[in-house]
């Protein structure tokens, strides 16, 4: 086994290690911001904010355009990256313009007039975001996932104090935009100062059509995503209204905890970690064995907070947002599912088949629209949780085995590398909904469910995961033929 081998093998290993550590922290910090914030502000006011974090979200993904993603997998990063830079400020200064100019309409289309101001200064924070780009791909490259923790840690810490500050003056769901900005304003700082480099601009040609070659397609394929995860909002604000959007939003932000925590952990290391596997059947088989260990971890998330939704919203937030369990118990499901979608998109990405992955997502955003409105007016909340959860299972997992497929992968070994964990889930599943369904303190009922869901779950399958996980490390540093990880050679 070569020094390289080990050095990249040892470096993926620590950085996968900050980037989930980070990730948990992260969003341990973001749930305690958002049960202070919960406290401060009504429902009805945290449905104004999420309008204008739906328009933010989409753009901001738009925004970053896969110009980070085209330098954490090019072979000559530092020559792109003025190049890359320009077209990033230049993407989100447009972006931010037009959000600034179309925020009465917007606010409109969401039956949402008080919306319009908070849409108004989230166009900031787009602004601000194009010089993040550069030194955040630099970061990634390097598998510096502690040094990214810092930084977002830094980024959540200013935004919740001037959230939690001007929500104690009344200043409402402006609030929260605030401190959006203030978030964007600190990390990119802080990526400038981490990396020691300050932006530079320019802009080669033939960089930028070889650029826009890569992106055009993954940037397409992202904002359709993010609308994906946005569109719901939409159509829940204009069916059911403010109040049930801000309870709806409530719901999707716990449900997106297994992908916060696990998910984006994965994303950043599996990004660089995939493009630098040369050996095209040695990267197929080193997703198989990763879906194992993340199957695991994301079922334990997703099955807890479905069967305990009800205790865990009256814990965290009170009974005024009780009515967000009913949107929870799917979209936790939901978010299970997610962990395991986005690493195979992420794996997409690492071999260049972006405009697979933006077919997968069409399809995904034409099955997922008219599967709203029905589970929305059948069902309320409720149907719109599970909605997502049937159009992943039905539509989206049969088309990325497809995908999967076209790209070589064994897509028999992937579907049986989640089996184990699922066949867990089931009993754990029927345990814990049993105890969930108790009446008595919130708080108990919550802590005997986490209980049963660690002795039903967790405690079976621990060894059965330690074995592969186990397994994934020394495919990495000890079969230097499969999986040598070697810089590819310019194309």
């Amino acid at each position: 086994m070569s020094t390289q081998t080990t050095s990249s093998a040892e470096r993926i290993g620590r950085g996968l290690g900050w980037s989930l550590t980070g990730n948990v922290v992260l969003r341990l910090g973001n749930v305690a911001v958002s049960i202070l914030m919960a406290r401060l502000i009504a429902p009805d006011e945290l449905g104004v904010f999420a309008v204008a974090l739906t328009i933010w979200a989409i753009l901001g993904t738009l925004a970053e355009f896969g110009l980070g993603s085209d330098l954490v997998r090019a072979s000559d990063p530092e020559r792109r990256a003025p190049t890359v830079a320009t077209l990033g400020v230049l993407t989100s200064g447009i972006l931010a313009l037009g959000m600034l100019l179309a925020a009465e309409p917007l606010a409109a289309a969401f039956r949402s007039p008080e919306s319009r101001g908070v849409i108004a200064v989230m166009a900031i924070s787009i602004a601000i975001f194009g010089l993040s780009i550069v030194p955040a791909a630099r970061l990634q490259r390097e598998f510096r996932q502690g040094t990214l923790f810092v930084v977002n840690g830094a980024g959540l810490v200013a935004s919740a104090l001037v959230m939690a500050t001007l929500a104690t003056r009344d200043v409402g769901p402006a609030s929260l935009a605030w401190g959006q900005v203030a978030n964007q304003v600190v990390v990119v700082l802080g990526l400038h100062l981490a990396t020691r480099s300050r932006p530079r601009f320019g802009m080669d040609r033939e960089i930028a059509r070889a650029s826009l070659a890569f992106c055009l397609p993954l940037a397409l394929a992202n904002l359709v995503s993010w609308a994906l995860l946005s569109v719901d909002n939409l159509i829940v604000a204009r069916v059911l209204g403010p109040a049930e959007l801000g309870l709806y939003l409530l719901a999707f932000n716990v449900s997106s905890w297994p992908m916060s925590a696990v998910g984006q952990a994965l994303r950043v290391v599996a990004l660089p970690g995939f493009s630098q596997v040369q050996d095209t059947a040695a990267r197929n088989r080193a997703l198989v064995r990763t879906v194992a260990p993340a199957a695991a971890v994301a079922v334990l998330m997703g099955l807890t907070l479905a069967t305990l939704a009800g205790p865990l919203v009256a814990v965290l937030y009170g009974e005024r947002w009780a009515g967000a369990a009913a949107a929870l118990a799917g979209l936790a499901v939901f978010g299970g599912l997610r962990v395991l979608l986005d690493l195979v998109a992420t794996f997409l990405i690492a071999v260049g088949a972006t405009g697979a992955v933006l077919a997968v997502q069409l399809l995904w955003m034409a099955a997922l629209v008219p599967a709203m409105y029905l589970g929305l007016s059948g069902f309320g909340l409720a149907g719109a949780g599970w909605s997502h959860v049937v159009i992943a299972v039905a539509v989206v997992v049969p088309a990325y085995v497809v995908c999967l497929r076209r790209a070589g992968v064994d897509t028999g070994a992937f579907l049986r590398a989640g089996f184990v964990p699922l066949a867990a889930a089931v009993p754990a599943a029927a345990a814990c909904a049993w105890v969930g369904a108790w009446s008595g303190p919130p708080l108990l009922v919550l802590s005997a469910g986490c209980l049963v869901a660690l002795v039903t779950y967790a405690l079976p399958l621990a060894p059965w995961w330690l074995r592969r996980l186990t397994d994934l490390r020394r495919s990495d540093a000890d079969r230097p033929d499969p999986v040598r990880l070697t810089r590819k050679s310019p194309t």
